[in-house]
């Protein structure tokens, strides 16, 4: 049986990341671009974020028996068949694992103006995690 105490906590430090990005997504692209500190900071609460994403995920598919995880993604894509999660959210947070990837084993140079991009329109995925998850406790 999952844990609800312990997916609260998870899901208010979620809330604290998304709340630390978007305070740092107030930068234009260019300053945004151009400051190490911005990146770094950026790069580690969105690792933070994505991580706690996936473990929450990962948790409740363990607890519900809902299948077998082989990679990250795997976690957000059950989460979706056993309606945890509504298919266009499952569809868009997917792709985080591989990010999540990138930030922790910084395998590519990450494309800074995309990292921008990122915080200007999928901060409210997380939120809509947290919401969507939050329904199931």
């Amino acid at each position: 049986m999952t844990d609800p105490v312990l997916i609260a906590k998870r899901l208010s430090k979620l809330r604290e990341y998304v709340e630390l990005l978007r305070i740092l997504s107030g930068h234009t692209r260019e300053e945004f671009i151009n400051d190490p500190f911005v990146i770094g900071n950026v790069e580690r609460y969105l690792q933070l974020a994505i991580q706690i994403v996936l473990d929450i995920g990962n948790h409740i598919v363990a607890d519900d028996r809902l299948g077998p995880v082989e990679e990250y993604r795997d976690a957000i894509r059950l989460l979706g068949q056993s309606s945890y999660l509504d298919p266009d959210l499952t569809r868009r947070l997917i792709p985080m694992a591989g990010l999540r990837n990138i930030l922790v084993h910084d395998y590519l140079e990450i494309d800074r103006g995309r990292l921008h991009a990122l915080l200007q329109d999928s901060l409210e995925d997380f939120e809509l995690f947290a919401t969507q998850i939050g329904r199931h406790l």
